[in-house]
Formats: structure tokens, sequence, C-alpha cells
């Protein structure tokens, strides 16, 4: 199961208000957790989201991995958009 998946599946079961640190005795919001800390790439800012409503604790690593996230993505866009405005 991918780690996407696994958050999806994460989800599912907060709706349902069922416990994901206890899904037949496995810590399904550890494994999210673990397999977050091993990716160095790249994390899905989905991910972690998943872990905040899961009631994980955010670190200073994650907010770092959120805001790289961001600025890859939109930043120049922004910084662009804003440029031909202030022309």
């Amino acid at each position: 199961m991918s780690s996407q998946e696994l958050a999806l599946y994460i989800y599912a079961l907060l709706v349902a208000c069922m416990d994901p640190r206890n899904f037949y005795g496995d810590d399904l919001v550890w494994e999210l957790r673990r397999r977050v800390e091993v990716s160095e790439n790249y994390t899905n800012p989905f991910m972690l989201l998943v872990l905040c409503n899961a009631g994980y604790t955010r670190t200073a690593r994650d907010v770092e991995r959120v805001t790289a996230a961001y600025d890859t993505q939109h930043r120049p866009f922004w910084t662009g958009y804003w440029h031909q405005i202030c022309k």
C-alpha cells in the first residue's frame, strides 16, 4: 500500500469515528509518520495534513517541508503576478 493510500485509509477511519491508532492492533498513524520521516526528497503536504488531523504533533521539519512544497509550486506564479500588477 502506498503512503497516499495509507493516508486515505486513515482519513476514512477518522470519518467513521474509528481509531486509526488501533486498527486491528496496528497503529496506522505511526506507520504514516514513519514513512513521512523516511522520505527525504519530498513529502506530500496531504500526508502531513492527515497526520495533523489524526492528532500527531507537527514538528519544525514538517512546517519546513510544507513551506518548501508551497514555494516550489506557487511562488513563481505569485511573484510574476504581483510583478505585473505593480508595473
